[in-house]
Parts: structure tokens; sequence; C-alpha cells
């Protein structure tokens, strides 16, 4: 798909979950591995979806930002790397900001159908980083540790 759609799938988000949702085909599947989703029924989709398109300041869930930095595809698939970031959230996936702004990069791959609706969505995205600038103690070194002790 071209840098439009995948701007208006961004921005959809900001607007509320219906909108982002009305993106997917009645038939779809949603992948998130680092957080362990896996979703195939819009009413779940609309329930994960929710809270980007907070717009309250105050309520620590945070301002969603997303940007587009690079689109690769065509008609039938797609790659975004996007940015986020959440000015005024109060934690990230559990994790006090202490007054810092979380944010993250990612990849998302998208299939469209013939419509041009996304039927399958696998998102990836770089929670170690994340976690660090949040102060989270996070040592790549352990994943090698790890691997030779297996």
């Amino acid at each position: 798909m071209s840098h439009s759609f995948a701007v208006k799938w961004l921005k959809a988000f900001r607007e509320s979950p219906e909108a982002v949702v009305a993106l997917y085909a009645d038939d779809f599947l949603f992948e998130d591995p680092i957080l362990g989703q896996k979703i195939t029924d819009r009413d779940e989709l609309l329930r994960v979806f929710g809270p980007y398109a907070n717009k309250d300041t105050e309520n620590g869930i945070g301002i969603n930002n997303f940007r587009i930095d690079e689109v690769v595809g065509d008609e039938k698939s797609a790659i975004y790397r996007w940015t986020w970031k959440a000015p005024t959230a109060t934690a990230f996936v559990g994790v006090p900001t202490n007054g810092k702004v979380p944010g993250a990069r990612g990849l998302t791959f998208h299939i469209y159908n013939e419509a041009g609706l996304i039927t399958r969505e696998a998102s990836l995205w770089d929670i170690a980083t994340a976690a660090a600038d949040l102060g989270q103690p996070v040592d790549p070194s352990s994943v090698t540790k790890s691997a030779v002790l297996v």
C-alpha cells in the first residue's frame, strides 16, 4: 500500500478504535508477538486499540503519537517502519515512566484483500530500548550467556 494508507491507518488510531477496525476485513488475523496477542475477533481488536485514541492528558494513558518512517509494499502487502511516543503516559507495559516519555520503534506487516482492507497484521517493536529509556535494567549480554547454557 501507499504511504498515504499508512498515514490513514495511524491517524485512525488517534480518531477512535472504530476508525482503525474499519480498515480491517471481516476475516482478519492481528498478531503482536511481543505482547502475546493473536486476535481474530473485532470486539477484542476494538478493546486492544481503545487506549490509542486517548485524548485526555490527565488520565495517565498518554497521548499516542505515531509517525511513519518508511513504507515498502504494493496493493497486496506492505511493511511499515514506524516510531511511537506517548507523552503524558504514566506507565508503559507496567513500568512507571517517572516523567519520561515512553516510546518505541517498530515494524508492521500487512496483507490486504481486493478491497484494500487488512486481512493479516503482524507487528514487532523494540521493547528493550523502550524499557531501558525508562530506567529498567536491560542486559543484552544475558541473552548470549543464557544461550550458551542451553
